[in-house]
């Protein structure tokens, strides 16, 4: 690596090279923002008398290749966005200079420009003007901008050629300096700041020094890098500039058009992080460490080995196309299409990632469409149901990865009715916080609840329309129809709302305005408006007598709209919804057959292939064989602890050597949990990974931050499920899971507080008031023969600090026994549970 200071002029004008962005660079991306700190910053020193203003780094490499005019070719590492905005801004600079030159509107009082666009192109800041072919152009950008820059560029030198659509960006920012120009007193000033500006310039040793590594600790002045920048790069920088080219054509390419190029950043991150929830459940993802748990799928499955990338991009393109389906209106099957736009309607993207597996398990023929149409039905009951009785969402995240490693193990087993599988899963939630709302309390919850401020309220009565005629359903999504009060909101300026409301016309105003039954869908809204019902039900033009929506027959010839008549409607519209968004209904056998395993004492994502055979679980020339019947293959263990196919090739991954066996062996599969795949001896690989788990031998594999974090996910998984604990301490599903041995909760209390504490070493478990506040403590321990009888029935150990003890803090704590070797830690969160709300009681001796 060789790094000096140079101006920034000094760099792009260099005669022996041109600046080439790779195809893994994401696109140019500045806006308004960003171009306003560099015309800012340009500004500032153009208008001192001296000095230069450092504007960051420029890390390149070249590529070896050097063209017959000498020109060397550069890969632009770092700095595109810098070269690409400034390269724009003398394209607005030299336009106004031949703008100006071409007319004599300056007066004698401007300044003579010091730059001129004849200078700005002979000289060679956009072109070397002798040179021809790709050697003329001093910066080529990738894919998706190369076409517009060089129009904007070729236009600049003949006015003739027309600037190239494709890249908005560039366009609007070309605008945005030519605006600014001829709104500015002295544009010298421009001129003057940019010979001034001054950059690190990083040059790389190719062969030597690893680019992707540079890119990941640095940062640019402009746009942080998105997770699609980083995993763009990861994939493609490392490559000969040949192979970049080729697999970004015929694979990158091809995800940026399925996710869509004008937004595909933020699309892209939310697809990755759908996509990594799908391959890596039931293990947690974080967005912050999508980049993280990405390169650690890569390396795992070997997807970094020998050419296995394009497998890599195969997939990611093949889940891009799932969540295209999803999220966008791609699927071209009718009958999906329909329920996919009515789900995205819902706006719960928490369900993306199910969707997507329950994609690629129909891909893999593991049940038919009438199946996928009907999961999805009931996916979309599970929602609407959920949000119609107002259940949190926020524990759905880590509820829909047990579902989704579920559903894999029945994929992968081919044991089991997939679409059974997933019912049984949803139905075996009854009574919890992540349960699907029977008929019962449904139904109660339409007759009951305010509809019109309900989110989805538009939705339940589109969905309840289109019930009555499935085949031929209406499209409410461009917004013609909109929600229409049938007693309107105004009803109690008006005599005859008033008399046919009764006397307590108030009340019933009141308990009924937005009640289900009193809601409807029109065309026509403002034209009903605040009319008396018989002026709104005789009205020519969206009259309630030749309404022809299903969901107001009623109206048809009604001669009162009264309590009863919008009671009558709302049961029968309740009714029906029932039919609309169906409970699924299985016996308590199916669903304990498919009701989540439950979780191993440590994360299996820790372990390794390597790992069991270096611990001597497996054993070199161990032979492996495929459990699936259908698929007659076999592996062998290595002396290098990987797995050997019949044809010689070698994996670190079971699932990367499941899915090539069964490939050779003629079959199109592409996902194979090889754990449950691969049997040895008459043992699932799982088992013998369940047994390296469960082993604490020489502390290898139960580290006590991996016991801490999975004690502490497990409790707050447990307390979503506790409506007193959520009560009391509000839902702890959100929390960012510690890695320390204690973890506390809010009492509302200053100077005392509420914790736990594993004592892992010593096999105990903790509550304890920790008291900051002396005083306080004096206070609580005045109380201790109440306080003690109130904790007698949690059968634990209570413990007091003295009040004169010599320490800064007080405690009183409560423990009990705890084997935290056997993963079986239910017993164990029922009690802290229970510690921790009663002794949050206690807090009343405070008051």
């Amino acid at each position: 690596m060789d790094a000096s200071p140079i101006t920034l002029v000094s760099l792009i004008t260099n005669t022996s090279q041109r600046f080439i962005v790779p195809v893994y660079q994401r696109p140019y991306s500045w806006d308004d923002e960003q171009c306003q700190q560099l015309w800012e910053d340009v500004l500032s020193i153009g208008r001192r008398a001296e000095g230069k203003h450092f504007t960051g780094s420029v890390v390149w490499i070249q590529d070896g290749t050097m063209s017959a005019a000498g020109v060397n070719a550069v890969l632009l590492i770092d700095g595109q966005q810098r070269i690409t905005t400034l390269t724009l801004l003398l394209v607005a600079l030299a336009d106004y200079a031949r703008e100006h030159a071409a007319s004599d509107r300056r007066s004698d009082s401007e300044s003579e420009l010091h730059f001129s666009c004849e200078e700005i192109v002979a000289t060679g800041f956009l072109v070397s003007p002798f040179k021809k072919g790709e050697d003329h152009y001093r910066l080529t950008l990738s894919q998706g901008d190369r076409a517009t820059m060089r129009s904007i560029v070729d236009h600049l030198e003949n006015p003739e050629v027309s600037i190239v659509e494709g890249s908005h960006r560039l366009i609007e920012n070309l605008n945005w300096f030519r605006n600014h120009l001829r709104n500015l007193a002295d544009p010298n000033e421009i001129w003057d700041g940019i010979q001034r500006l001054e950059v690190v310039s990083i040059s790389l040793a190719q062969g030597q020094d690893n680019p992707q590594l540079i890119f990941e600790s640095m940062n640019s002045t402009g746009k942080d890098l998105s997770t699609s920048d980083l995993v763009r790069n990861y994939v493609l920088m490392g490559l000969p500039v040949e192979r970049q080219n080729e697999l970004y054509q015929n694979h990158w390419r091809k995800i940026e058009e399925t996710l869509g190029a004008d937004s595909y950043d933020q699309v892209f991150d939310e697809f990755l992080r759908d996509w990594l929830t799908v391959v890596t459940a039931p293990a947690p993802l974080v967005s912050r460490d999508l980049y993280r748990v990405f390169k650690t799928y890569v390396e795992t499955n070997g997807y970094d080995k020998d050419d296995n990338v394009i497998d890599l991009l195969v997939e990611i393109r093949r889940f891009a196309g799932y969540y295209a389906c999803i999220m966008q209106g791609a699927e071209e099957d009718a009958g999906l299409k329909h329920i996919l736009d009515r789900m995205r309607a819902l706006d719960v993207s928490v369900v993306n990632p199910l969707l997507m597996t329950m994609y690629e398990h129909h891909r893999q023929k593991a049940f038919p469409r009438g199946d996928f149409i009907s999961m999805l039905r009931t996916v979309e009951s599970y929602l609407l149901r959920r949000a119609v009785c107002d259940v949190p969402s926020n524990s759905l995240n880590k509820y829909f990865l047990s579902v989704i490693a579920r559903l894999n193990d029945v994929f992968d087993s081919e044991d089991g009715n997939y679409r059974e599988a997933l019912e049984a899963l949803l139905l075996s939630e009854s009574g919890t916080a992540r349960r699907i709302p029977d008929d019962r309390e449904f139904k109660q919850a339409l007759l009951t609840r305010d509809c019109y401020a309900f989110r989805r309220s538009n939705y339940l009565l589109a969905g309840l329309e289109n019930g009555k005629h499935p085949k031929d359903p209406i499209d409410f999504s461009a917004g013609t129809y909109t929600i229409e009060h049938i007693m309107p909101q105004n009803a109690l300026a008006h005599g005859e709302w008033k008399q046919m409301l009764g006397d307590d016309y108030q009340t019933v105003f009141d308990q009924n305005i937005n009640r289900l039954g009193n809601l409807t869908l029109t065309a026509y809204n403002s034209e009903l408006s605040d009319g008396s019902f018989a002026q709104k039900k005789e009205r020519a033009i969206g009259g309630y007598r030749n309404e022809y929506l299903s969901l107001s027959s009623e109206l048809h010839d009604a001669s009162i709209w009264n309590e009863q008549a919008i009671a009558s409607r709302t049961e029968r519209l309740a009714r029906e919804a029932l039919s609309v968004w169906r409970m699924p209904a299985l016996s308590n056998e199916t669903i304990t057959k498919y009701r989540p395993r439950k979780k191993a004492a440590a994360p299996r994502k820790s372990v390794t292939f390597r790992m069991l055979c270096a611990d001597g679980l497996l054993q070199v020339e161990d032979r492996l064989e495929g459990q699936r019947s259908r698929y007659q293959v076999s592996a062998n263990v290595t002396p290098g602890f990987r797995i050997r196919l019949t044809n010689g090739e070698e994996y670190d991954s079971p699932s990367r050597a499941a899915i090539r066996a069964v490939q050779l062996s003629g079959a199109s599969v592409t996902s194979i949990n090889g754990w449950i795949f691969w049997t040895t001896k008459g043992r699932q690989l799982s088992d013998i990974r369940d047994e390296y788990l469960a082993s604490d031998a020489e502390g290898r594999v139960i580290q006590r931050t991996t016991l801490y974090s999975d004690f502490w996910d497990g409790f707050y998984s447990y307390c979503v499920d506790r409506n007193d604990f959520i009560a009391a301490f509000g839902d702890q599903s959100d929390r960012t899971v510690p890695k320390d041995s204690w973890t506390t909760f809010s009492i509302g209390h200053r100077g005392c507080h509420l914790s736990s504490l594993l004592g892992v070493r010593d096999d105990y478990l903790v509550a304890e008031f920790f008291f900051s506040d002396i005083e306080q403590y004096q206070i609580f321990l005045s109380h201790r023969e109440e306080i003690e009888s109130h904790l007698s029935s949690l059968r634990a150990d209570l413990k007091w600090d003295e009040i004169d003890v010599d320490k800064k803090s007080r405690h009183m704590v409560v423990s009990r026994y705890a084997d935290y070797k056997n993963g079986d830690w239910e017993d164990l969160y029922a009690w802290l549970a229970d510690a921790l709300l009663r002794m949050k009681q206690l807090v009343a001796f405070l008051d």
